[in-house]
């Protein structure tokens, strides 16, 4: 693993989630070289990655938080 996805490891949410949101921009702008839109698609493609684990982490909790297990509609509290 190299640095950068160490990096992305230590990242909270809503900071890779910005981070993402920033590679994205700069990835529809264009005007990059090659070799810069590759390494910016793939530090695009770890920051979805992280956010999706944490997202999945969080569902997890809530899953442990509910008495039936199950994801509850916060209208129906």
């Amino acid at each position: 693993m190299d640095s950068t996805s160490n990096d992305i490891d230590q990242l909270t949410f809503e900071e890779a989630y910005l981070r993402l949101q920033e590679t994205v921009t700069q990835l529809e702008v264009g005007n990059l070289p090659l070799a810069e839109a590759m390494t910016l698609y793939q530090t695009g493609m770890d920051l979805a990655k992280q956010c999706g684990l944490q997202l999945d982490q969080a569902e997890l909790t809530i899953k442990k938080l509910t008495p039936s297990g199950d994801l509850v509609d916060f209208d129906e509290i």
